[in-house]
């Protein structure tokens, strides 16, 4: 499937070259075209790049370092794990354009204009003599020459790396704290998909978003390990990122048939009505808490194919 994505490095091509061999038509039209959101009071068209996501990249992989290491090892399948990711997100920004696709610049802000207050000069009682002039201005030139001597001696000599994890660990305490002065909100999402892992503790729950099935905290560990999935995470308005694995949805029949050898499975559709297999249930609307009578065509019967009769609906 062919992407219009500019790679400019060798490995912006090899990131392309997956996207475009496993990229779904939703994802590929997201690329191509950009996805319309509300920004400062527009509509704008958002339009991600390679090199936008390389930048992405580099930030994932900071997370990934421990706290004063100074690099981090990163597999393939995770980079392209965050390139399916940072692709699929809409709430990630690329470059933004008017729906005129000329480029989208923000207003600038516009500030007061500081009140500069005249300043009084004091009159001095005494008269000040040539001689006393003279001395002032020797001493003030010292000091400046003094001055400009300690400056080239700190920028002479580098800050040690002691120095350096002090001034990360109090930037990363001002972030933290910045952080925490923000009000975020819990997406509506992850409190039904919370809610529905709370009901079946001991099942895997995944939830359709998209075009993928995404599962998150123990539920994205568990089949991490059992499918071979790339371990990344979601923002969902918490202090930190939740762990998310997630399968498109036209191969997801073979994640679940593999999930299913070992768990309990639940499925969130995405008119939010939940269906568990294989134990017989009623299906319900995971928001409402309505009784669906017929469940909804996809994945259902997908696995109902692969399964036979261990897979009960009413």
């Amino acid at each position: 499937m062919k992407l219009d994505l500019e790679a400019k490095t060798k490995e912006q091509e090899l990131v392309k070259a997956y996207l475009e061999e496993n990229a779904s038509e939703v994802l590929a039209e997201k690329i191509n075209n950009g996805v319309r959101i509300e920004k400062d009071g527009k509509t704008l068209i958002n339009k991600k790049t390679l090199d936008g996501f390389m930048k992405y990249a580099s930030s994932e992989a900071r997370k990934l370092a421990s706290n004063g290491a100074n690099s981090a090892c990163v597999e393939d399948k995770v980079v392209y794990g965050w390139a399916v990711h940072y692709f699929e997100e809409d709430s990630i920004e690329g470059a933004l354009y008017n729906e005129d696709e000329s480029e989208y610049k923000p207003a600038p802000k516009v500030t007061d204009k500081p009140v500069v207050k005249p300043v009084q000069q004091k009159k001095n009682s005494a008269q000040i003599s040539m001689f006393d002039f003279e001395e002032k201005e020797e001493q003030e030139n010292k000091n400046e020459q003094e001055d400009q001597n300690e400056e080239a001696e700190v920028e002479e000599e580098p800050p040690t790396q002691e120095e350096i994890n002090e001034m990360l660990a109090e930037l990363a305490e001002d972030e933290k704290q910045e952080s925490k002065q923000k009000e975020r909100q819990v997406s509506p999402l992850y409190k039904i998909y919370t809610k529905v892992q709370k009901e079946y503790p001991d099942c895997i729950v995944a939830y359709k978003i998209g075009d993928f099935y995404e599962f998150f905290d123990d539920s994205a560990r568990a089949t991490s390990e059992l499918c071979d999935l790339t371990l990344t995470g979601r923002d969902f308005g918490l202090e930190s990122r939740v762990p998310m694995t997630g399968v498109p949805y036209h191969t997801a029949d073979m994640y679940f048939k593999k999930i299913l050898e070992t768990h309990k499975l639940v499925v969130i559709e995405t008119d939010n009505s939940i269906h568990t297999y294989p134990t017989e249930t009623d299906v319900i609307n995971a928001e409402t808490g309505e009784i669906i009578s017929e469940p909804e065509d996809g994945i259902i019967n997908k696995l109902r194919d692969i399964l036979g009769d261990c897979i009960i609906v009413r």
